[in-house]
């Protein structure tokens, strides 16, 4: 039974060194929001998965009447794949899902381990190919459409085009705070500093929560943009590096690592699901 056991474990663990960026089938955005919001797919997986272990550890207790049940249900759902994604029926271990409810029926735990692990292999393959797809492309954020109002130009940006201006203004702060010219570094430096906060916009959307909003425009935030706006209209090259540092690694640089890095896996795949 301790080879079953194993088996588990290696059908239910991430093999994150193995996994590739393959584009999952059209039909499988059916099951995920904005299409559906009912998450269908995922909950099979979940079903799936716990079924599974019901076969194992069941069949390890010799408890067969519970090993039936769950395996007849792992055989059920392990076919609505197919049905619910043409494309990967095909791919389906349908024979030795089969087998394993035989064996079971039968009480026989090494034909359960030999078809079960083949049956496992198939699940593991699959998420190998499509785990990371599927998880950037219908589990991370889209802002795909979303409009800023720019508080500079007045204008709808895009995403793209608002962080754009927005770390142009900085560069050029820093480039007219060290060359000495007052007049377009404090211009630079305000507008950066009203598109920096304009961000509330977009951030507010999903993050609603209040400790979201402190973490990301909280009182440590207030206090940093008030220095850089003093930096800014004394033209303190100094606190001008300092305040824009500290906002950086503490602010911009928290979005960017747990937003940029998926946005742009998604590019990979286009803009529409």
């Amino acid at each position: 039974m301790r080879v079953l056991i194993a088996l588990l474990l290696v059908f239910t663990v991430s093999y994150g060194k193995n996994l590739k960026l393959k584009d999952t089938p059209p039909e499988l955005s059916n099951y995920y929001p904005p299409k559906s919001e009912k998450m269908e797919f995922l909950e099979l997986m979940h079903t799936l998965s716990v079924s599974m272990t019901g076969v194992v550890v069941n069949v390890r207790e010799k408890d067969w009447e519970n090993a039936k049940k769950w395996a007849e249900r792992l055989q059920r759902n392990y076919l609505r794949i197919g049905e619910m994604v043409g494309k990967w029926d095909k791919l389906l271990k349908k024979k030795e899902m089969e087998a394993v409810v035989k064996a079971v029926k039968e009480k026989n735990p090494s034909a359960v381990r030999m078809n079960l692990q083949t049956v496992g292999k198939s699940c593991v393959q699959c998420h190998k190919n499509y785990k990371l797809s599927a998880k950037v492309k219908f589990h991370s954020p889209d802002f795909t459409g979303m409009k800023l109002e720019d508080p500079v130009s007045g204008m709808k940006y895009s995403i793209e085009d608002y962080m754009k201006a927005m770390t142009d203004d900085m560069k050029r702060l820093k480039v007219y705070s060290i060359d000495g010219k007052k007049d377009r570094a404090r211009r630079a430096g305000f507008n950066f500093i009203k598109r920096f906060e304009g961000l509330t916009q977009m951030c507010g959307e999903c993050h609603t929560g209040k400790k979201s909003e402190d973490v990301y425009f909280g009182i440590d935030v207030e206090k940093r943009v008030t220095a850089l706006r003093e930096a800014v209209v004394n033209v303190d090259v100094i606190r001008i590096k300092r305040n824009l540092n500290w906002l950086s690694e503490n602010n911009c640089g928290k979005c960017h690592n747990v937003h940029e890095t998926p946005y742009l896996l998604r590019e990979k795949f286009g803009r529409k699901r």
